[in-house]
């Protein structure tokens, strides 16, 4: 055998991976692929390379060496070594080895970038506003790209997940292990029932009509106060006139918690639904069976048991309003401000993504005849009394207590119960507090 088929055949047991014994093996010229010892690695920078076959990855630089994990075809390995005689030192799933340099090849785009989000990003399964949503990660969390997608897409890795952004919402880490600065406001909201236009004027075609309370995409700052916004994966504009910056709202990251603080400051992820609505068993003011009677299972369970312990003393109760979607709470938050003016209605109801309504854990309730419900003559009754004194029992707070709108940032709402589970219900009641003092956020 010349030693130009031996090196061939060698390679091609590489990636077959066949086992053989070395029987006459002087007569096939064998002896000649004695490893006495590793061979010299050149030390080299790490780099990505790409598997042309299915490919062994070995304990030593050839083929006698013992198996550690076989790869398909298109397997990304990164090599930290070339080995003198045809092999390289690669990494692999926490793992080190060897493979034949003849059966991969050096990816396009082997350098892995950093980047940091700008702004609260869903992670899609393609590149696309119209492909599934992966995961929504915060505004400066960190992602790594090795892979740009067409049309303004980013190919990244996050936690494990692959997945794609839009590049217009990332920008290329400068190297710090800081995540980028928030921006002095980073939600936009339409304080009026606004048009989306195709051009930043009035004379521009309307592309859609939002509701007041309505989160805006804002993207840049067009010329003459006008904002230029994406809607639907459409790029429009808005009238800054009708736009309010809120300054540091943030996204919460456990909106299935039971003791999840949603206010001003934090909000609900977009169109989130709690994963365990259930009708509550409790009498209302009204017959129908809306979402307005459903309630996270666990707080439906308490509010039954506080109805029923305040009729053993002789205190009747009637449920208002428990859960509402975010659409719901779209529509009653637009109306007030259509009545109220925002700022006004703004001191009474939630912005979309910010009513506990949504969280399912709160309930407005009211006394037994109906009367006074989500008003301010329900203050000072017995119901109202009872409630405050009692209702932590069942793990309830008057979550808008009198004397703290400044914490807050609402009026006083004694019909207002939000459960939070009875040790953290009894330690707010204790004390005097409020859910947001007892966890020291805003």
């Amino acid at each position: 055998m010349t030693e130009v088929n031996k090196q061939r055949f060698y390679k091609k047991l590489a990636v077959t991976g066949l086992a053989f014994t070395l029987v006459g093996a002087g007569t096939l010229g064998l002896h000649s692929l004695n490893f006495t010892g590793e061979p010299t690695v050149a030390s080299a920078a790490a780099e990505t390379y790409t598997t042309t076959a299915n490919l062994n990855i070995r304990s030593g630089p050839s083929t006698s060496n013992a198996i550690i994990a076989t790869v398909k075809q298109g397997t990304q390995l990164t090599v930290v070594g070339q080995v003198a005689s045809g092999w390289l030192k690669v990494s692999y799933q926490g793992k080190t080895g060897y493979v034949s340099s003849e059966y991969v090849k050096k990816s396009a785009s082997s350098t892995t970038k950093t980047y940091v989000t700008t702004a609260n990003l869903n992670i899609r399964s393609g590149p696309s506003t119209s492909s599934a949503i992966v995961v929504t990660v915060k505004q400066g969390t960190q992602l790594t790209s090795t892979e740009q997608a067409a049309n303004g897409w980013l190919k990244v890795s996050y936690q494990g997940k692959t997945g794609y952004v839009s590049t217009q919402y990332v920008k290329e880490s400068t190297g710090s292990s800081e995540p980028a600065p928030a921006p002095a406001a980073s939600v936009y909201v339409a304080t009026a029932n606004l048009n989306v236009r195709t051009t930043a004027s009035t004379s521009g075609a309307v592309m859609a009509t939002l509701k007041a309370g309505t989160q805006l995409d804002v993207t840049a700052k067009a010329a003459n106060g006008w904002l230029k916004i994406t809607y639907q994966g459409k790029a429009g504009y808005v009238s800054g006139q009708y736009v309010r910056a809120l300054a540091g709202m943030k996204v919460v990251s456990n909106p299935e918690s039971i003791q999840v603080v949603v206010n001003k400051q934090n909000k609900l992820p977009e169109n989130y639904v709690p994963k365990d609505l259930v009708y509550t068993t409790i009498p209302f003011t009204f017959k129908e069976q809306t979402e307005k009677k459903k309630m996270r299972s666990e707080a439906a369970a308490a509010i039954a048991q506080l109805f029923a312990g305040a009729k053993k003393q002789g205190v009747t109760l009637l449920g208002v309003s428990a859960y509402r979607s975010h659409a719901t709470q779209s529509a009653l938050f637009s109306s007030y401000v259509q009545r109220d003016g925002y700022d006004k209605a703004a001191t009474y109801s939630a912005l979309p993504g910010t009513s506990e309504h949504e969280t399912g854990l709160g309930i407005d309730v009211t006394k037994g005849d109906g009367t006074c419900a989500a008003q301010d003559c329900f203050g000072g009754t017995k119901e109202a009394t009872w409630l405050d004194a009692h209702a932590a029992e069942y793990g309830f707070i008057i979550r808008y207590p009198k004397g703290k709108e400044a914490v807050t940032g609402y009026k006083y709402e004694p019909w207002h119960l939000r459960y939070v589970g009875k040790p953290v219900a009894q330690a707010i009641k204790s004390k005097g507090i409020t859910l947001e003092e007892y966890y020291g956020i805003k």
